[in-house]
């Protein structure tokens, strides 16, 4: 089957590249996030769930930082970044789906936490493979938007599947299907239908994208050229660090984010969820508005813009005294994570050579996860010696600072 080609039509083209953002972005919104974390550390393991989901988090980081490099030279070589993305999504799938086995109970706890690794690295090791296809499918000029559309696409099926959950499962009295409310089964169903909702909607995907063709490159040449690509590309490997540090910015901001509000603000799961979709919204409006000033102003200073901005909000959201002064707060942060990620994603696109997409794209996972056990290690160090969740939460600000200042300059 022949690569399809370039398109300058971003809506059309954020569509049909956007199905993966949608098929997949409800899985780390209600696991990673926003449901299975606050279940964990609330209810299987109330002492010390909070610290075990963050060192958790960091041992997948470091695993997804060590096979990434090697799993974009792989999909280089034989043009199989859909059959790898098609594995991965299966691995991920499934593995959520086991979660159903995670009773509210200590005894428990092991299983979730080795579960949930295996979902955490399925899912982001397939995005190696998705984001190398970026490049194929749009003319560089449009690129800015085309990110924005997917990323779009995927923070509204987040939205449609949080509502779902929300109004089935959560809020009735009487949880349908005879799931029993004292083992919390209407909160554990959530874990295999996000599951199954990112195998179901990832097969329009798989059948309207093409690839381009294998690079023909033997495997350690082809790792070779790809750091080589890094290197030589102005700008990349700087911009790769400094994406290093706001990536585990974002990493600790997700994964302790519902644990954050359950536990200083006292936010039910309920209360979570409604959180969860009020910030996919404004992350999705950011995420399609950034897209055009991608295209307009540039990747860079839309990275920085986001950066600043996500900086005054985050310190404000932390400080927050009331639980409506973090509704607020909280929820106009979402409108500079849509940017932040869009742009990141469009920027590495645009500057990577012809061919090495997927070897770029590993780097890009290497430098985003080889420290991103370092946030969540330092959010469960900090609460464990302070027994502060707010403490713990400054880690996300001070990386994203960082990640500012050693953004390159043009």
């Amino acid at each position: 089957m022949p690569p399809m080609e370039r398109s300058e039509n971003p809506l059309r083209t954020g569509v049909k590249f956007g199905l993966y953002d949608w098929a997949s972005s409800p899985l780390p919104a209600l696991h990673a996030t926003f449901i299975f974390p606050v279940y964990f550390a609330t209810s299987v393991m109330p002492d010390g769930g909070s610290a075990a989901w963050a060192w958790m988090n960091a041992a997948a980081a470091l695993i997804i930082a060590f096979l990434a490099p090697l799993l974009g030279v792989v999909a280089d070589h034989f043009a199989s970044r859909k059959t790898i993305m098609l594995m991965l999504t299966l691995i991920a799938s499934l593995a959520a789906s086991a979660l159903w086995w995670v009773t509210p109970d200590v005894d428990a706890a092991l299983l979730a936490l080795i579960v949930s690794a295996i979902v955490i690295v399925a899912s982001e090791l397939s995005f190696v493979a998705y984001n190398a296809l970026l490049p194929q499918l749009a003319e560089r000029s449009v690129i800015g938007r085309v990110s924005g559309v997917a990323w779009g696409m995927g923070y509204f099926g987040a939205i449609i599947c949080l509502v779902l959950m929300l109004a089935v499962f959560v809020l009735p009295e009487t949880p349908p299907f005879g799931l029993d409310p004292a083992t919390l089964e209407h909160i554990r169903i959530t874990m295999p239908l996000a599951g199954l909702w990112f195998a179901l909607f990832a097969v329009p995907f798989f059948l309207l994208i093409r690839e381009g063709p294998r690079t023909s490159k033997p495997f350690l040449t082809g790792l070779k050229e790809g750091w080589g690509a890094v290197r030589s590309t102005p700008g990349l490997l700087r911009f790769l660090l400094a994406r290093m540090l706001f990536a585990d910015a974002l990493v600790t901001l997700f994964a302790m984010g519902g644990i954050f509000a359950a536990r200083v603000h006292g936010f039910s799961q309920t209360d979570v969820l409604i959180f969860a979709i009020i910030l996919n919204i404004t992350a999705g409006i950011g995420a399609l508005v950034g897209g055009k000033a991608d295209d307009h102003l540039g990747s860079l200073m839309t990275i920085r813009w986001a950066l600043i901005l996500m900086i005054l909000l985050g310190g404000a959201a932390i400080i927050a005294q009331s639980p409506p002064m973090f509704w607020v707060v909280g929820s106009l942060l979402g409108l500079f994570v849509g940017p932040l990620q869009a742009s990141s994603r469009s920027m590495v696109a645009r500057l990577a050579p012809d061919g090495t997409e997927s070897r770029v794209f590993g780097f890009m996972m290497l430098t985003g996860k080889a420290t991103a056990f370092l946030g969540p290690f330092f959010y469960g160090l900090l609460v464990t010696i302070t027994d502060s969740d707010r403490v713990g939460m400054t880690v996300v600000i001070v990386l994203m600072a960082l990640g500012l200042v050693l953004l390159p300059r043009r």
